[in-house]
C-alpha cells in the first residue's frame, strides 16, 4: 500500500508513476485502436461519398485528419461514430491506466498490463453506459423542447405558452442541461478512473461520483487536472526527445558495420510518415507558445521505396505513439490518484484501505486453528 498524503502532493509524482512500461503500453494499446477505428469509418464515409479510396489513401494514408466534412448524410453519420468510437478508446486507455494506478494505491503492484486490458474490456459496458446515460437525459430534455416548439405553433395561445414558461422552468432545465454537457465534455478525462475505483461495476455510481466530485471539489479538480496536462506536455517532450535521440544512436552505431544504407532505412520509414503536420510540431515542441522544439523533417528526406522501408515506418510509428500513450498515460494516473485525494476529502473515505480486486494475500504458513 502507498503512503498518500491526500493533498497535491499525491498528484505531484503522476509523470513518474506513469514512466512505467505496462502503463504507456496499455495507453498506446488503446491509441493505436482509437486510431484504427477512426481510419475504417473515416474511409466509409469517404465510400459512401462516392470517392475515389485509392486517391484518398494516397493523400491521407492512416492519417485522415483532414477534410472531414462531408454533405451525404450517410457519410456524416459514419464519421460521427468514428470519431465516437475513438474517443471510447481512449477512455478505454484512460480506464486501464487508472486501474493500474488504483490497484497500486490499495497495494497491488503486480498488476499486469494484459490484466489491465482485459479489466477494460469487461467494464466497457460500464464506460458506454455511464457516458449513453448523460446523452440519453440531454436528448429527453431536447425532445421536451422540441414539443414546447411545436406547442407554441398553435394560434392565439402558442406564444402565450411559450413566454410564461421561458423563465420558470425552460431556462432552469436549460441552465442545467449546459451544465450536464459541460460535465459530459470533461468525463472524457474523470470518468474513467472513477469507474476504475468503483468496484462493483455499476454504472449509476459512477454518475453520481463523477458529478459529485466536480459540483464538490471543483477548484481542486480543475487545479489536478490543469497541472496533470501541463505535465503531461512536457514530460512528454522530453521523452520525445529521447526517443528521437535513441533512434539517432541505434542509426549511427548501426551504420558503423551496415553502412549508410541503414541511415536510408530509417529515412525511408519516416518519408512514409507525416513528419511535417501539427500534431508531430507540437509534439516535438515543450510547450504551445514556447520555440522550444527539434525536428525529424530533415531526416524524410533521400529515403527510398522499399518493403522494408515499409515496415521501418510501421516501427517509427509505434515509438511515435508510445509518446502520446505516454503523455496520456501522465493525464490518466494524475485522474486517479487526483480522484482518490477528492474522495477523501469530500466524503472522508480512504481508497487505499480497500482490498485489491485482483490480489490477495496468502498465509505463508498454514492458519492455526484456535479451539486445538
Amino acid at each position: 500500500m502507498e503512503k498518500l498524503h491526500f493533498d497535491f502532493r499525491d498528484i505531484l509524482w503522476a509523470p513518474a508513476r506513469a514512466l512505467s512500461a505496462k502503463q504507456i503500453f496499455v495507453m498506446t494499446f488503446f491509441v493505436i485502436a482509437a486510431l484504427v477505428v477512426y481510419d475504417i469509418f473515416y474511409y466509409l464515409a469517404q465510400l459512401l461519398a462516392g470517392a475515389r479510396l485509392g486517391l484518398v489513401f494516397s493523400a491521407y494514408n492512416f492519417f485522415p485528419f483532414e477534410n472531414i466534412r462531408f454533405y451525404n448524410p450517410l457519410s456524416q453519420v459514419s464519421l460521427i461514430v468514428g470519431i465516437i468510437l475513438a474517443v471510447l478508446s481512449v477512455m478505454m486507455g484512460f480506464f486501464g491506466v487508472a486501474a493500474i494506478n488504483v490497484e497500486a494505491i490499495r497495494g497491488n503492484r503486480f498488476f499486469s498490463n494484459s490484466q489491465a486490458i482485459r479489466f477494460v474490456f469487461k467494464r466497457f459496458k460500464q464506460l458506454f453506459l455511464s457516458e449513453l446515460a448523460i446523452v440519453i437525459f440531454v436528448a429527453f430534455v431536447v425532445f421536451l423542447f422540441f414539443l414546447l416548439g411545436l406547442i407554441s405553433r398553435l394560434p392565439y395561445i402558442g406564444d402565450w405558452l411559450f413566454v410564461l414558461l421561458f423563465v420558470l422552468p425552460n431556462f432552469i432545465i436549460a441552465l442545467l442541461t449546459v451544465f450536464i454537457i459541460f460535465i459530459f465534455a470533461l468525463s472524457v478525462v474523470l470518468l474513467p478512473a472513477v469507474a476504475a475505483a468503483e468496484r462493483q461495476g455499476e454504472s449509476f455510481s459512477v454518475i453520481l461520483e463523477t458529478f459529485s466530485t466536480i459540483i464538490r471539489q471543483p477548484a481542486r479538480w480543475f487545479g489536478y487536472t490543469i497541472y496533470s496536462l501541463a505535465a503531461a506536455k512536457v514530460c512528454g517532450f522530453i521523452y520525445a526527445y529521447f526517443a528521437y535521440r535513441a533512434v539517432q544512436f541505434i542509426g549511427w552505431a548501426t551504420s558503423l558495420g551496415g553502412g549508410d544504407r541503414i541511415n536510408r532505412l530509417i529515412k525511408s520509414g519516416l518519408s512514409h510518415l507525416p513528419v511535417n503536420t501539427d500534431l508531430v510540431r507540437e509534439t516535438f515542441n515543450i510547450f504551445p507558445g514556447v520555440d522550444f522544439s527539434f525536428s525529424v523533417g530533415h531526416w524524410a528526406l533521400g529515403g527510398t521505396d522499399t518493403p522494408a522501408g515499409y515496415l521501418m515506418a510501421v516501427m517509427l510509428f509505434l515509438i511515435f505513439a508510445s509518446i502520446i500513450g505516454y503523455m496520456l498515460a501522465i493525464v490518466a494516473a494524475a485522474q486517479a490518484r487526483a480522484f482518490v485525494v477528492i474522495r477523501f476529502k469530500k466524503d472522508d473515505y480512504n481508497i487505499a484501505e480497500e482490498k485489491s480486486l485482483f490480489f490477495t494475500d496468502e498465509n505463508i504458513n498454514p492458519e492455526i486453528d484456535e479451539g486445538e
